[in-house]
């Protein structure tokens, strides 16, 4: 009666310290194959399927819809049926037992691990109380409540508990009462109480402005459109690629802020928002100061589709740095984007406005790590960069001329200039200056 397979719930990414099991595929007894699909887990950005990695039977410690950390024990694979019977199923979210009531330890996934340790909330409020060296977990990659609670049991005695101060008592309003007859109430998906979690963890601290700029876009597309095969006449392409130039001179929005300090991202990984009736994510286009602006082109065009296809891989998701939101194609004159988890800054890019040939774009930052002047002069030069593309032939194929005396504005020698104004068939025109004055 041998342990096949242990399945515990898996390190995806930095911020998702817990998964919310959304498909359970057999119950708890019944055989399973070599390569089938055993649960499927739903992180903040994606799904991760678990498969079998023998044959054998499988006992489950877990539900569909409830969250578990990350390490916790949450399914079983035997050789032999008899062995289920040995092991009772673990509460809700808490760690699995075995018959005699011992709770088993949890380990990292990687004994050896060089990176910085991550904790849960639940983990760092217990140190934090009990005064437990973090230098203790040197090696692991994840440090959840159990692993501290297992240290504490058994390395050293347990600390006299300390009284906490009493809670400070806020008012909180009463949610008004709901008509069940009226109203139609849906669940959150696990997925928008993530996204409503990681959009408040920086804008909840009150410390994020917003600054714009306004962007002509006249002649603009007349050269940039010769290096696009697809995304012709969108800004997204040609943005994406000079952010990502400036973000190796701008390194503050390229960081996010953490208790005690900023953290840099070593390498330029721009992350553009899309949400196509499949829920908002955020994908990454890698290394994306080392692209041209096909090769942008297309990587939006590839990642797109594998979002379409339901096909997006962990490494298309995570370590980004910085986030662009572009709503272009929604009609939107105007909007205040919000800064991501772990991100400092998001640009946001409005609608071109086809008859004042213009755009806005609007930058919200995390005062905690960067301040208002240095964003003003990224945007400023973000503009400037983007309107150097404006082809100079445009003004030249804008033939002006006063529509009373049909003189041409080149041929004007006034030095003034000529007025705009509403011609008598309501449409708008062009006046020089001696028929404007009746001359």
């Amino acid at each position: 009666m041998a342990l096949l397979q242990e399945i515990k719930v898996p390190l995806l990414a930095v911020n998702d310290t817990t998964l919310t099991v959304v498909e359970i595929a057999f119950s708890s007894g019944q055989k399973v194959k070599k390569g089938d699909l055993l649960m499927v887990f739903e992180t903040s950005k994606t799904t991760y399927d678990v498969e079998a990695e023998a044959d054998g039977y499988i006992q489950y410690f877990c539900e569909t819809g409830n969250d578990y950390e990350v390490n916790e024990l949450v399914a079983k694979i035997f050789d032999d049926l008899s062995a289920l019977e040995l092991v009772k199923p673990a509460a809700t979210n808490t760690p699995a037992a075995t018959n005699t009531g011992i709770q088993q330890p949890v380990t990292a996934t990687l004994a050896n691990w060089e990176g910085d340790t991550i904790f849960s909330d639940a983990a760092a409020s217990l140190i934090a109380s009990s005064g437990t060296a973090l230098s203790l977990f040197k090696g692991k990659d994840f440090v959840s409540r159990a692993d501290v609670e297992e240290l504490l049991g058994i390395k050293q005695k347990q600390p006299a508990k300390v009284a906490a101060p009493a809670p400070v008592q806020t008012k909180t309003k009463p949610a008004a009462a709901i008509d069940t007859e009226k109203l139609i109430i849906e669940k959150l998906s696990s997925g928008k109480k993530r996204e409503i979690e990681y959009l408040s963890d920086i804008q909840s601290t009150g410390l994020t402005s917003t600054i714009n700029t306004i962007v002509e876009t006249d002649g603009i597309f007349i050269h940039v459109n010769e290096s696009l095969a697809y995304l012709k006449n969108s800004l997204l392409p040609l943005i994406v690629y000079e952010t990502a130039r400036l973000l190796k001179k701008y390194t503050w929005l390229n960081a996010y802020y953490t208790p005690g300090g900023i953290a840099f991202y070593k390498e330029v990984n721009i992350g553009f928002a899309i949400d196509i009736d499949k829920g908002l994510k955020v994908l990454k286009l890698p290394l994306t100061n080392e692209k041209n602006l096909a090769e942008i082109e297309t990587a939006i065009m590839s990642l797109s589709e594998k979002y379409l296809d339901d096909s997006l891989e962990i490494t298309d998701l995570t370590e980004i740095g910085f986030t662009i939101t572009d709503l272009s194609a929604e009609g939107v004159n105007f909007f205040r984007p919000l800064v991501n988890t772990m991100n400092s800054a998001i640009l946001g890019v409005s609608s071109i406005d086809e008859k004042l040939e213009r755009c806005v774009l609007s930058v919200t930052f995390d005062h905690r790590v960067t301040e208002g002047k240095l964003v003003a002069k990224f945007l400023k030069e973000l503009k400037d960069r983007l309107e150097s593309y404006r082809a100079d032939a445009i003004y030249k194929t804008k033939t002006i001329t006063c529509f009373k005396c049909y003189t041409p504005l080149a041929e004007d020698l006034s030095d003034v200039g000529f007025a705009t104004c509403i011609k008598p068939d309501g449409q708008e025109g062009y006046i020089c200056q001696r028929c404007f004055k009746g001359f």
